[in-house]
């Protein structure tokens, strides 16, 4: 349940307005590139620009990776992740 939990934060850091880091839920800042003019989000304590779209999926599928299970039927390949406690 504490991963949940966990994805349930992210979620609400996406939604909040200003945007929280889905990493370290601290207050992203945001930075306009001179050169494009495109304003990007960063977080001073992860130190790293965060994606609005791609970053909190990330943050959320990092949470749910052990649960993923991919099979191809057709092939016979197994792609089940083996999650070594």
């Amino acid at each position: 349940m504490l991963e949940l939990e966990r994805i349930k934060k992210i979620i609400e850091a996406y939604e909040e307005n200003p945007k929280k880091c889905p990493y370290c839920f601290r207050k992203l800042r945001s930075k306009l590139l001179k050169f494009s003019n495109i304003v990007n989000y960063y977080c001073s304590v992860c130190e790293r620009f965060i994606d609005l779209d791609w970053d909190y999926l990330h943050a959320i599928s990092m949470k749910v990776e052990k649960y993923s299970v991919l099979k191809d039927d057709i092939s016979g390949l197994d792609f089940r992740k083996v999650v070594k406690e």
